[in-house]
């Protein structure tokens, strides 16, 4: 009978040591060269028909070596089962002993989920910062939409850049004499701040000549690749063009929002802002709740838990770069840098999730098979063309498990929210910038 200790390395890991007696490996040993006489072809005996002897010095590291990885595989399963154990990596088994005619011995560390109790979750206290939408807010929304629809008109009689134009460049970027990026007819505005980019220092170029300059990037930009960088760029404008903004007026609100009127405009924008503003509110409340909870709550997560949370998140970063992704030689390295600096957040995600799922498990909320059968249907529906691939990938009982999960957490924080003591506080919106740039 196989023999299996555990013992707790940490808050987070667990190892096993098995023992699997030597008679069971004997006969397994011996299973595996009786199928393997059956079926191998050995030259100068007939098929099934080769001495032991034989097939042991022909194949025997082969046949050791799978019937000691499948021994250890089924037995690590049956302990893992057997200690009511959660793993959440895949276990470092170390071999202790491998030998015919003795007992298989190894070691299997694993990290499991951690046992974590939330306390003292209700009468949170938090902000809710509102902000009631105003005339200024309709007013920059509209601009920034009129400028979104905005044609171009290419200036031909000047040759000189000024600031407000929209220029077409070439560019090529170095930092320590590294090309880091460069870019063909591609669109810039003249003017801005010197870190804002190229269009910055582009007033008063002349189109075809070449002009040099640096923009020291700041340590909070952006793009993690160039934050804290001097970059050294050589660009020339090819062409130039003004922006043709289109009026505010009844022609416009028909064509945005097939409205008559610029007032009937403005009222449904304000109502848009209206809701924007609320759902920005609301989800301050919700991020300020779950930091309260995090912070209140030390404990030790497992580091696979982190390293898959910071890859979606690096994921997630890269999506968002979009064409200011470094290129395919910087790739690995920049992505490399960037997990390292997701750990945190990453980290902060983790324990989030894990002290939601305990609120759940504490206040009995349950997803039915029905609610999460409605709520695959509306992703579905969402997904428009794509939605038989989200059916199908809700198929897989992991995905299943997954989108539960995550559920539960939305209904914990629910609670939360119910829960907690808010106080309103007037603050600035960002809505009216935001919807009117995006």
């Amino acid at each position: 009978m196989t023999k299996v200790a555990m013992e707790s390395v940490d808050a987070v890991r667990r190892r096993l040591a098995v023992e699997i007696p030597a008679a069971e490996v004997t006969a397994q040993i011996e299973r595996a060269y009786a199928q393997l006489r059956q079926r191998a072809r050995v030259p100068g005996f007939r098929q099934g028909r080769a001495p032991r002897s034989v097939l042991e010095q022909m194949f025997g590291d082969q046949v050791r070596a799978d019937v000691f990885g499948r021994l250890v595989q089924e037995s690590y399963a049956d302990a893992v089962r057997d200690q009511n154990l959660h793993p959440v990596s895949s276990p470092e088994i170390i071999t202790e002993n491998a030998e015919p005619g003795a007992p298989l011995r190894y070691s299997a560390t694993v990290e499991v989920r951690p046992t974590v109790t939330a306390a003292g979750y209700a009468g949170l206290a938090v902000e809710r910062p509102v902000h009631a939408v105003t005339d200024e807010d309709v007013d920059r929304f509209l601009t920034g939409l009129r400028e979104r629809h905005a044609t171009l008109v290419s200036i031909s009689d000047r040759h000189e850049a000024q600031v407000g134009d929209i220029a077409t460049i070439n560019y090529e970027a170095r930092v320590d004499g590294a090309v880091v990026g460069k870019g063909d007819q591609r669109l810039v505005e003249v003017g801005g701040r010197p870190e804002d980019g190229p269009g910055a220092h582009l007033a008063g170029a002349l189109l075809g000549v070449p002009i040099n300059f640096e923009i020291t990037y700041p340590a909070e930009f952006q793009n993690p690749e160039l934050a804290g960088k001097t970059v050294q760029f050589t660009a020339t404008a090819t062409a130039l063009a003004q922006r043709d903004v289109p009026a505010l007026d009844e022609a416009f609100a028909k064509t945005h929002a097939d409205v008559d009127s610029v007032e009937a405009l403005r009222d449904i924008v304000r109502q848009q802002l209206d809701a924007a503003a609320h759902r920005d509110a609301a989800g301050a409340v919700r991020s300020a709740l779950v930091s309260q909870l995090v912070a209140a709550h030390e404990f030790d997560v497992p580091q696979s838990m982190i390293e898959r949370r910071a890859e979606l998140l690096a994921d997630e970063v890269l999506e968002g770069l979009g064409p200011r992704r470094p290129p395919a030689s910087r790739a690995a390295e920049f992505r490399t840098r960037l997990l390292r600096d997701l750990q945190e957040q990453a980290r902060n995600q983790v324990k989030a999730s894990l002290l939601l799922e305990s609120i759940a498990e504490q206040e009995r909320i349950d997803v039915d098979e029905a609610t999460l059968d409605t709520h695959i249907d509306r992703l579905a529906e969402t997904a428009g063309k794509a939605r038989e691939r989200v059916r199908a990938l809700y198929q897989d009982p992991g995905a299943r498990a997954g989108l539960r999960s995550r559920l539960l957490q939305d209904r914990a924080l629910d609670l939360l929210v119910d829960r907690a003591n808010i106080t309103d506080v007037e603050r600035p919106s960002g809505v009216a910038g935001v919807s009117g740039n995006g």
